[in-house]
């Protein structure tokens, strides 16, 4: 019979794993999401309407969270990208 110290290891055991691979593939979602968003943004919002070769003023913000998404930082790029996305009149895409 396991004493309730060693059930305990056991169970963080087996939990272990699996808790590392939800973060993985919640992880793994969040970069998915943040591509898409950023596709989004470069296609219809952070060109000119007059067109690619029109001079256009830089937006930091949406540029710094394009760069945190091609880096990996999901959490950091993608409220930045859903805001300028809404505030241009698009509808996100569904997340997940």
């Amino acid at each position: 019979m396991l004493k309730p110290l060693g059930l305990s290891i056991l169970i963080a055991t087996i939990a272990l794993p699996t808790g590392s691979q939800a973060q993985q593939a919640a992880r793994t979602a969040d970069l998915r999401y943040c591509a898409q968003l950023s596709e989004l943004y470069i296609r219809y919002v952070g060109r000119s309407e007059r067109g690619p070769s029109a001079p256009v003023k830089p937006d930091v913000n949406g540029g710094v969270a394009l760069a945190k998404c091609h880096e990996g930082d999901a959490a950091t790029s993608i409220p930045i990208l859903e805001r300028k996305l809404v505030n241009a009149g698009f509808t996100l895409p569904p997340r997940g």
